[in-house]
């Protein structure tokens, strides 16, 4: 019987891309629909980290033929981007006018 199907390296692979991906929108992910790019970016960024370690050969620590360490920092790189790029920034924090004799929090008038 030949067995067909996803390779386990590859299933391996996704698995971990996408607890990677997962966890770093647990972490930093602000909106709804940041989910499924950090998601996809986590599982693409590990397999294109699995791809340039086996273009060049280098292996830190291997788990049957998935590189973890090349794939994790794939991943985490394309995660990075991902958020530089999606988050919003935050708006400008301004003070609102004061009422006529009404004093700031800290007790000053603002005044020099």
């Amino acid at each position: 019987m030949v067995a067909t199907g996803i390779p386990a390296g590859l299933l391996l692979a996704c698995l971990l891309g996408s607890m990677l991906g997962l966890g770093w929108h647990a972490l930093f992910g602000r909106r709804l629909w940041q989910l499924p790019l950090y998601w996809l970016g986590g599982v693409f960024g590990f397999l294109g980290g699995m791809v340039v370690s086996s273009l060049t050969g280098l292996a830190v620590y291997r788990v049957g033929t998935v590189p973890l360490f090349e794939g994790s920092i794939g991943a985490l790189l394309v995660l990075a981007l991902l958020w530089l790029v999606t988050t919003p920034a935050e708006p400008p924090r301004t003070q609102r006018p004061l009422r006529r004799g009404q004093r700031r929090v800290d007790g000053s008038t603002g005044k020099g």
